[in-house]
């Protein structure tokens, strides 16, 4: 009911709410549910085609020793986790969980099988979380050897495994279940919550059972799945359950915990808080940034870093008697140093890959020329430095690591971008692109036409995991950026048109001001159906009061994340009429601009960017020369409040500076 008033409220009159509302084809319906999500909004787990077999082979195991083979990436953490505490409250005691390492091969592979019977040798079967579909070595190996195998997945299969049960709602056949942009710690959650809702009628089993739904919120943000249909309950719930976690937070607690599997899990989100509070992670509260910007990437830290994921998943291991030993560095300890770490490297090689991109535009090379390379690096970093490729360029790429030992630092770029590699090494890679392009699709048909030319790949429409040989390395490249090239002509073709000149003025909306009014007889060109807002001559932040009822409007709609952008506005800036300037930090590296229309514009890291060269122009009298630059800034707008005053921000993700 409180939900449906809310709704009622909503003054849709709004121009800004109303363009909203049209460009995301949202109906009120659908506004009500994203303000308030609710377990009832999850599909019937039923629906995945293959679950009623599924739970059946498993309850039929039940007593039986059986081992559960997870990914080695954050959603592998965390279903591997889910998997084990589900099995655990279902009564099948306390299932081996195996921390698979990047030299075993992804996922269900020879040499992970080989290692879980090395560790319990009376295994009698292997369920895994987060992979499977594309294991068909690694699966033909394990039934070899007497195994049975139960794959739970999301990733995308064209060929069914010949496992004894598959549920995978993005796996071949699949057509029965209506969201399938889950993650796979979602779908191991969905297919023991099929079997619970089958074999198990104890409350309080149903209630322990449901707290794994922090994992599953966790995985759905942190393996990038879209804020969408049953996402948002899982993401919303679980922000939820990790405030309850910090609000009720106590050593008492923490110590109170026995060696369960479900204790264990406890006790490893409470080690998480304890760790984010002591590093000030958490002084503005939990948000689904937490779960993006510092869980996700601390447990993925380690097998990035090192090639090993078992410190991530000791952290829902760790015993009592951890906690007493106090020589002993907690796992969330650990895993927060070396995901400090991982920042550095990371930030270390982005510049060094920048500054070649850039350095070949000299010698005639695009950036497009250049979506294919590799790096001196460990192979877990691949992923991380390809999503910065095309995020600054936004094109499709791929970045191959090429093994070392240790980190090495204060390196020339030549020795670590675009390395010679001898043949036989077989060069292992992650691959990115944006939104709008099919990656999964674009690298199915490059395997088509040219067999044998990619040794292993797999994944999704916007991220893969590919292998190719040394000696393939430079014909790939040149298949897959010709490929580029091709589409991007044929796209030109059918257009019949030249292409049009693309806009600074990015944003959904566009906040007007003098200095916009003084660009558009220069010729400056907006954005396609942009919205236009007047915050100039008499209209600021200040009296525009349809902007503070769309932005307490977006305010409502929130977590936005990938699948639903919060919306961006664009405003241009004349630095000539900014009457001040902030520079914010320890370092004074950000920036605050406050406007004369009284919106704030915040860039975070990029005091540089609009510092003006020293030495500054001075007149007769010694006064600085008037700063003619203009700046587009592109961001998102939100309230800031403090002392109970409110003004409206601007936080800038794009700044594009025009040459007047």
């Amino acid at each position: 009911m409180q939900t449906e008033q809310a709704v009622s409220l909503i003054p849709t009159q709004n121009s800004i709410i109303r363009a909203f509302l049209d460009r995301r084809s949202l109906t009120m319906e659908d506004v009500a549910y994203l303000i308030n999500p609710s377990e009832n909004h999850q599909h019937d787990p039923f629906l995945l085609k293959g679950v009623g077999k599924w739970i059946d082979i498993l309850h039929s195991l039940k007593g039986q020793p059986i081992a559960i083979i997870p990914d080695y990436d954050a959603d592998g953490v965390l279903s591997g986790t889910l998997a084990r505490v589900g099995l655990f409250l279902f009564g099948f005691g306390d299932v081996y969980l195996y921390p698979p390492k990047t030299c075993d091969g992804y996922g269900l592979s020879k040499k992970s099988v080989d290692n879980v019977l090395k560790a319990q040798p009376d295994t009698m079967a292997i369920i895994t979380t987060d992979n499977g579909s594309n294991a068909h070595d690694g699966i033909r190996y394990a039934k070899e050897k007497g195994l049975m195998v139960l794959v739970t997945d999301h990733h995308l299969a064209d060929t069914a495994p010949c496992a004894d049960a598959v549920v995978n709602p993005n796996g071949h056949g699949d057509n029965t279940y209506p969201f399938t942009h889950i993650s796979g710690t979602a779908v191991i959650y969905k297919t023991l919550t099929a079997y619970a809702r089958k074999y198990i009628d104890c409350p309080h089993v149903w209630r322990d059972f449901r707290s794994l739904v922090l994992l599953v919120g966790i995985s759905t943000v942190s393996d990038v799945m879209p804020f969408l249909n049953e996402n948002r309950y899982y993401v919303t719930e679980s922000v939820r359950m990790l405030t309850h976690f910090v609000n009720e937070y106590s050593v008492d607690r923490v110590c109170g915990y026995g060696d369960t599997p479900l204790h264990q899990y406890y006790r490893g989100v409470d080690l998480l808080v304890t760790t984010l509070q002591q590093n000030g992670k958490l002084k503005y509260g939990i948000d689904v940034d937490t779960f993006g910007f510092t869980i996700g990437p601390m447990l993925n830290s380690p097998r990035r870093m090192t090639g090993d994921s078992e410190l991530a998943f000791r952290l829902f291991q760790s015993k009592r008697v951890d906690l007493l030993d106090e020589q002993r560095v907690l796992p969330s300890d650990e895993l927060f140093a070396i995901n400090e770490q991982r920042k550095a490297y990371v930030r270390s090689l982005t510049n060094a890959l920048f500054s070649h991109v850039e350095g070949m535009q000299l010698y005639g090379k695009t950036p497009i020329d250049q979506m294919v390379f590799n790096a001196r690096m460990n192979k877990g970093i691949a992923g991380l430095l390809s999503g910065n490729f095309t995020k600054r360029y936004g094109l499709p790429s791929i970045a191959f690591g090429v093994e070392i030992t240790g980190i090495k630092g204060n390196q020339d770029e030549d020795d670590v971008i675009n390395v010679d590699v001898p043949s036989g090494y077989l060069l292992t890679g992650s691959a990115r692109s944006p939104e709008s392009f099919d990656l999964h699709s674009f690298l199915t048909t490059i395997d088509e036409e040219h067999p044998g030319l990619i040794e292993k790949w797999g994944g999704h429409p916007q991220a893969a995991g590919i292998s190719v040989l040394a000696e393939n390395y430079d014909r790939f490249r040149d298949v897959f950026v010709s490929r580029f090239t091709a589409i991007m002509d044929e796209q030109l073709h059918q257009n019949q048109k030249e292409p049009e000149t693309l806009s600074p003025f990015n944003g959904e909306y566009i906040l007007t001001t003098d200095a916009y009014e003084r660009l558009l007889p220069l010729g400056a060109s907006t954005a396609p159906n942009s919205e236009t807002v007047l915050l100039h001559g008499n209209h600021t932040v200040f009296t525009n009061q349809t902007l503070w009822e769309a932005v307490r409007f977006f305010e409502q709609l929130e977590p936005f994340g990938h699948g639903f952008p919060k919306p961006t506005f664009s405003v241009a800036i004349a630095m000539r009429d900014v009457p001040y300037i902030f520079n914010m930090g320890a370092g004074k590296q950000h920036v605050k601009l406050m406007l004369s229309n009284g919106l704030s514009v915040i860039h975070w890291n990029g005091a540089e960017l609009f510092s003006r060269s020293e030495p500054v122009e001075t007149d007769a009298q010694g006064n600085p020369a008037p700063d003619h630059r203009v700046f587009v800034v592109t961001g998102t707008l939100s309230i800031n409040r403090f002392n109970g005053d409110e003004s409206l921000q601007l936080i800038a993700e794009d700044v594009s500076e025009l040459k007047m």
